[in-house]
């Protein structure tokens, strides 16, 4: 090594050293300190134990740029050409984003398919419990499937398949689709050699691989947040359902509210990790706040609930199902910020607050939607209800529960329920810290089907 080249060397390594103690310090790194970032997590023994070269930028976050702007519209173009200029800066790329050349599997060496897929090829101390966590993720989709043998199921961004080679050896008919030509072919030699209805087909997100084919499940696990084009999809899938039939999402990056990792509705992910592994990969790595994604299914015609699995967040899954019956307000599973529109529950119902929405099925014609409404209190109340047209105005009589027909017009998203005036604080046994309204029991259409 030269004279200048060890200064440099030496002057790199002074400026590295501050870099990695401010991170420490911080909790934050910014967009110029992403391939250090990437060099660190990638080099010898950097995700070893604790304390080792990792340490420092373990529980870190990148900073937005000053460029981003929040508050865009989070279905619009403009929030979506936003994250994909976000997207080129930390691949650290000058060009538009392609689903084949950019989510290409990673590079793992020789692989037998049949003896050691995915997780059981892994030798390193953590081993058995990082397939700990995916073998409840699977036993969580087997319990909460609704499947039976002779059943058919899809599912999007395979890999390995082995929640599909399970189903597929209790009889269910599985298909499965994947833009990597090398996930298809190793679910193929599975399939092959267990003898199953287990079929790969090369595509991407949203396609449908027997056009005429039906499924009583849908699913994605660990890859809905490698969709972009996931508007497009989501509105794509009650096409492929059958009736009865719901999707299921599990192992994905969804948060209560949007945090450091996700800071808005969805977007790359901006942990130290995933930077990363997007700088060196290329992988679109998005993450999701439940409020957006439960609205955006809902504007699809979905209803979703989320089961928790306290041994690991890898087996929380979100099923969305399609148009069914009504559900009681009480039992309907709601996100933190949608929750905090409501107050607590009444009977099978809950209470408004002075104004509560509730996102609805986005139809391009006027239709008619019913909602079951009790008014608990000795005295009327005052209401208005508006779905994205002119508001009805509604008075409920005291102690009265009654079904009011709501016109809800082309394009509306979301419902809207006001209470008009506050009732008298010597009607509340105790007190209270909103502005109460009525309780909502059901929404649905008028044929009892859910809206």
């Amino acid at each position: 090594m030269t004279l200048v080249a060890g200064m440099r060397h030496a002057v790199d390594a002074l400026i590295g050293s501050d870099a990695v103690e401010r991170i420490a310090r911080t909790g934050h790194f910014d967009a110029d300190q992403i391939e250090l970032v990437r060099s660190t997590f990638f080099g010898p023994g950097a995700c070893g134990a604790p304390g080792g070269p990792w340490e420092p930028f373990r529980h870190a976050h990148m900073r937005l740029p000053d460029w981003f702007e929040h508050g865009l519209d989070p279905l619009g173009e403009a929030y979506a050409e936003q994250q994909r200029r976000l997207w080129r800066l930390v691949a650290g790329v000058d060009r538009d984003y392609d689903v084949e050349r950019d989510e290409k599997e990673a590079d793992v060496g020789q692989v037998d398919p049949v003896r050691f897929p995915g997780y059981y090829v892994r030798r390193d101390p953590g081993a058995v419990e990082a397939a700990s966590e995916h073998v409840i993720a699977t036993g969580m989709l087997l319990k909460h499937c609704g499947l039976r043998p002779g059943d058919w199921a899809l599912e999007y961004g395979a890999g390995y398949g082995q929640t599909a080679l399970a189903l597929a050896r209790l009889g269910v008919h599985v298909d499965t689709v994947d833009v990597s030509a090398t996930f298809c072919n190793h679910v193929r030699r599975q399939a092959e050699f267990f003898g199953v209805p287990l079929t790969a087909f090369d595509g991407r997100f949203g396609d449908a691989p027997r056009p005429d084919q039906r499924y009583r499940l849908v699913w994605f696990y660990e890859s809905f947040h490698h969709c972009l084009d996931f508007q497009k999809v989501v509105r794509e899938l009650p096409k492929l359902l059958a009736p009865g039939g719901r999707v299921i999402l599990s192992g994905e990056p969804i948060a209560e509210r949007s945090y450091a990792a996700v800071p808005y509705p969805w977007g790359l992910r901006m942990h130290s990790e995933v930077v990363a592994v997007v700088r060196r990969q290329r992988w679109f790595e998005l993450g999701f706040t439940e409020d957006f994604l439960f609205e955006l299914f809902a504007n699809a015609g979905f209803v979703v609930s989320r089961i928790d699995c306290p041994p690991s967040l890898f087996g929380r899954m979100y099923v969305c199902e399609y148009r069914p019956k009504r559900a009681s307000f009480r039992l309907q599973w709601m996100p933190p910020q949608l929750a905090d529109a409501w107050a607590e529950p009444h009977g099978d119902g809950r209470w408004t607050r002075e104004v509560s929405t509730w996102p609805i099925e986005r139809r391009d014609v006027e239709r008619l939607v019913e909602l079951e409404l009790e008014n608990p209190l000795p005295i009327a109340r005052n209401l208005e209800i508006v779905a994205g047209g002119e508001p009805l105005r509604v008075t409920l009589r005291a102690q009265a529960r009654t079904r009011v027909g709501v016109a809800v017009a082309p394009g509306a998203c979301r419902l809207e329920v006001r209470s008009l005036a506050d009732p008298p604080a010597r009607w509340w046994q105790t007190p209270v810290t909103y502005r109460p309204g009525v309780v909502v029991h059901a929404l649905g259409a008028p044929d009892g089907s859910a809206s």
